[in-house]
């Protein structure tokens, strides 16, 4: 998932392009009026040191983008969705990116010459027939998709020259022998975690509040005069304009959920108090705590052995506490070292956890990892170069948006 995110929302634009227009060919023609969020194709979704992104660009790659989640399964995308990802901003921001480097190279008089682009346009398989380039074809396909030729090789154009800025930072970047030792000793040195997630949702039933608990904390009377004090602080604020029986019993309700949830908050403490003497190295021992756990559903869950650079647990995710105490060199929490579990509070949940297998690393096998390391290494630091570029582009940018066109949230149409 990190890789995905990576690869569609990071500053970088660099990719497959040439893949990408084929791409745009198979599934993008005429865009329906809804694509166009009400505005004309000659709109513009934004500009960049006052050079226009039209509304047909942006919404070139918006579909695509959508594309892309539909054949990873999710068919369809709600509004609240698209409001969470940020979608359209996202598309927006990897537009105004390629636009700075194109103005970039031109600046450096680095864009393509007209016989490379020739070449890769009649190298596609999208404008061939019969094996060999065809202009009949070339420009039926183009037409097909609302592109002329003078357009298409245009972007055409910007696209391979971003490639070569790629290449150009490639060629920057080297790796020492020290580097790659470091980068093996990371990524052998590994460690598998024991653990047990006690979510909120463990006491979900304990946390509702029912009709009545609300009538019968309504019903003492000390109860209900802190309810009317509490009102008469907010009523010329949040109770504006309500009278306090219109609200009381929502106020009640709030005040019992915020009880409720104290309680299962130490509900679950003492659940991790509990757990902690009884996690052992052996089966044995996450059976017992199973058995212990089965009223609550849950259970003793053992990681995959995990690395610093990949150390995210399954339902929990990344802590940083947890990765330093797995990786330390007296870890407090190695079972088979003499340390104990711990709980952690990680994302609102808690979690007991220990090291329970390391994986040292082997120098005799850096050798055979070098080629792959160095690639890891140079990609890395490639990737960093790129985007101090296009930070340092984009900090001199003028840079104006169509909130129409490019906001997630609704207001903005």
């Amino acid at each position: 998932m990190l890789s995905w995110i990576r690869e569609k929302f990071g500053t970088a634009v660099i990719g497959s392009i040439i893949v990408f227009i084929a791409f745009v060919f198979i599934f993008y023609g005429v865009f329906s009026p809804k694509s166009t969020r009400g505005l004309h194709e000659g709109a513009v979704a934004g500009t960049v040191n006052g050079e226009p992104i039209s509304i047909g660009e942006f919404n070139r790659e918006f579909n695509r983008r959508m594309e892309y989640f539909r054949s990873m399964g999710a068919v369809k995308f709600t509004d609240e969705q698209l409001k969470k990802f940020k979608l359209r901003e996202a598309v927006f921001r990897e537009l105004v990116n390629r636009r700075l480097l194109i103005q970039e190279l031109n600046r450096q008089g680095l864009m393509t010459a007209d016989d490379q682009v020739r070449e890769k346009i009649e190298e596609m398989a999208a404008f061939q027939k019969d094996g060999k380039f065809s202009w009949t074809t070339y420009r039926q396909v183009l037409g097909n998709n609302n592109y002329t030729p003078a357009g298409f090789e245009k972007l055409m154009r910007e696209d391979i020259s971003i490639q070569q800025w790629d290449g150009y930072f490639k060629n920057r970047v080297h790796a020492s022998d020290d580097e790659l030792k470091k980068e093996f000793l990371i990524s052998e040195d590994q460690r598998k975690i024991k653990y047990v997630v006690i979510a909120r949702e463990s006491f979900n039933k304990k946390l509702e509040v029912s009709t009545d608990e609300i009538k019968k904390f309504l019903g003492d009377a000390s109860q209900l005069n802190r309810v009317k004090m509490k009102f008469d602080e907010a009523k010329d604020t949040i109770y504006r304009g309500q009278k306090f029986e219109e609200v009381q019993e929502t106020m009640a309700r709030n005040l019992l959920a915020a009880q409720k949830r104290d309680e299962a908050k130490k509900l679950n403490l003492n659940l991790a108090e509990q757990i902690m003497p009884m996690m052992k190295l052996s089966k044995n021992s996450d059976s017992k705590i199973n058995q212990f756990l089965k009223p609550y559903q849950l259970e003793v869950k053992i990681s995959e052995f995990l690395t610093r650079q990949n150390f995210s647990l399954p339902q929990v995710g990344l802590s940083q506490e947890l990765m330093k105490d797995s990786f330390s060199e007296k870890s407090p929490i190695h079972l088979d070292q003499g340390g104990k579990p711990k709980k952690y509070e990680i994302g609102g949940q808690l979690v007991v956890a220990a090291v329970v297998q390391s994986k040292n690393p082997d120098l005799e096998k850096l050798k055979d990892q070098r080629e792959e390391l160095l690639k890891k290494i140079l990609q890395r630091k490639s990737r960093q170069l790129q985007e101090d570029s296009l930070n340092k582009l984009n900090d001199k940018a003028k840079i104006e948006t169509n909130p129409a066109v490019v906001s997630s949230d609704e207001t903005a149409l």
